[in-house]
């Protein structure tokens, strides 16, 4: 790619671009989030490669990847898994999507949602979530399963229970899961193919 030959790094240059295609067909982030993050990732890990490249330059990268990358069609399958995640709540689970990069990540960002929404009155008793290192796994392919981690927030119900309600609403969605039953064991969508694309509207 000719946009690539203006970094001298060459694993710079291939780490921008992985990074970048990662959360274009993620489909979460505007260009100016991700110019964001990839100009933090290159002051953090490639300081002396900043003084090269423009975020003009960030611009044209992502714009150039996103043309290429970017999800079409009308996100059947992303829809069907936002609609059963917005189901949940009726049950008393927060549902995030690509929530922090880790697992740790992810609980930490659906016990701030928790506060918030018990502030508001909501009674909840657990959460579930996929992160970016989850759907990651998907987009590079090392993976055709999307992995969602869940808890519980009191002794009842338990985290079986609350894992066998997030279950049973995905089957009803039409999904495929896979999942032993176990407090410890992330619930499996099987052979997801994800279709997810920013839209200006988000």
């Amino acid at each position: 790619m000719e946009w690539k030959s203006k970094i001298k790094d060459e694993c710079c240059a291939d780490e921008l671009q992985e990074m970048t295609i990662n959360y274009i067909k993620a489909g979460f982030w505007s260009d100016d989030k991700i110019l964001m993050e990839c100009a933090q990732y290159i002051q953090d890990f490639y300081r002396s490669e900043w003084e090269n490249i423009t975020k003009d330059h960030l611009r044209e990268i992502i714009k150039t990847l996103r043309i290429e990358f970017q999800n079409k069609g009308n996100q059947e399958n992303f829809l069907k898994l936002d609609s059963a995640f917005q189901s949940l709540m009726k049950y008393g689970i927060v549902a995030l999507h690509y929530a922090g990069y880790t697992q740790s990540d992810g609980f930490v960002d659906c016990n701030e949602e928790a506060a918030r929404l018990k502030e508001k009155g909501e009674k909840l008793v657990g959460c579930c979530f996929y992160t970016e290192q989850d759907l990651g796994h998907l987009l590079q392919q090392d993976s055709t399963m999307l992995y969602i981690s869940f808890g519980n927030y009191f002794e009842k119900p338990t985290p079986e229970e609350v894992g066998q309600t997030i279950a049973a609403e995905l089957k009803a969605a039409g999904f495929c899961v896979q999942w032993d039953g176990a407090a410890e064991t992330k619930i499996a969508l099987k052979d997801f193919i994800w279709d997810k694309r920013y839209t200006d509207s988000e």
